[in-house]
């Protein structure tokens, strides 16, 4: 039987600080053929200023989904057996948080979650027309540069000397954007060479106008990116304090994220790979990550993973999954 009432309750507060290894992706819009990366506003020197940044949502998400699939690593026995949800509502509430809606149709969902999934408690979500509030919070993840300086103040305080660059040499924000490109776009419906496997009459004759369209199908673009070698800062906090499985849950995520940390999009294609150094506060003790994580979160590690192993059962019920061999 896992222990953990006992436990006493904690407040976390973590600075994370890091080094792009390769261009960051963060886009909101496209004009033309360029996609513009998000940006926010700050104020410099008494005058408005747009500087990139990776909204706090978006990293909340990116977590979001590592618990989810810490989570359906564990229930799968590490994926030798296939989970099946038996209701949509349930998938989406554990993998997005859900979606407002105007009637509580997954209210009766609330009770159960919020009972027997930590990582619903840390992260909240949205059940019909009803909410469960998150006890995590993250910020902005915003550059290191001289617009920023005051913004960033307390959490380049909060950091080990040494551990980024000093204030004095951070870069101009506009320094911080640049076009990754050309890039390509093609529809291999198009592409006569992507058929070669095709019966001869299911490819419709060659025209001119459709030589031209083919051609138009190959659309060249540009991406807005942070470049490789910006330093960025973020913090994550606690709302309310955290219990042992909910703390345990949180570092079980963080650390399958640490494993390869990437953050912003195209991950897969390369991009937003970075370095992670994280100092903070856990309770009353000291975090400073690449070190050892302390006792406390090891031990709430173990009681979060046995206490997955130990209700492994009564969570497949909860979530309304069957197993397939």
């Amino acid at each position: 039987m896992t222990q953990h009432d006992n436990k006493p309750l904690v407040n976390i507060k973590l600075t994370l600080a890091y080094l792009a290894e390769q261009p960051i992706i963060h886009t909101e819009e496209t004009i033309g053929n360029i996609s513009k990366l998000k940006k926010m506003r700050v104020i410099y020197n008494g005058q408005p200023k747009s500087v990139p940044a990776l909204s706090g949502n978006s990293f909340r998400g990116q977590l979001r989904d590592i618990l989810a699939d810490q989570l359906c690593a564990s229930l799968s026995n590490q994926g030798s057996q296939r989970l099946t949800f038996g209701n949509n509502d349930v998938y989406g509430i554990l993998y997005s948080g859900g979606a407002l809606g105007e009637r509580s149709t997954s209210a009766q969902l609330i009770h159960s979650f919020s009972e027997n999934l930590p990582s619903m408690r840390l992260m909240g979500a949205a059940f019909g027309n009803v909410m469960l509030p998150s006890k995590i919070a993250a910020t902005h993840i915003v550059p290191c540069a001289k617009e920023t300086e005051q913004i960033l103040q307390s959490m380049y305080e909060s950091l080990g000397t040494g551990l980024v660059p000093l204030v004095s040499e951070w870069p101009n924000a506009n320094s911080l954007v640049f076009n990754d490109g050309p890039l390509t776009r093609k529809d291999d419906r198009r592409d006569i060479a992507r058929q070669r496997f095709a019966e001869p009459e299911a490819i419709a004759p060659t025209t001119e106008t459709e030589d031209e369209e083919r051609q138009r199908s190959q659309m060249i673009y540009y991406v807005e990116c942070i470049p490789a070698g910006t330093w960025l800062l973020q913090q994550i906090y606690s709302k309310l304090p955290l219990d042992q499985m909910e703390l345990g849950c949180l570092f079980d995520g963080l650390s399958a994220f640490l494993a390869s940390p990437t953050i912003g999009g195209r991950s897969a294609a390369g991009y937003g790979q970075v370095q992670l150094k994280i100092q903070g506060t856990v309770g009353n003790e000291t975090v400073n990550w690449p070190q050892k994580w302390p006792e406390i979160i090891q031990t709430a590690i173990k009681s979060y993973q046995g206490y997955l192993e130990e209700k492994r059962d009564d969570l497949l019920q909860v979530l309304t999954v069957r197993e397939e061999n």
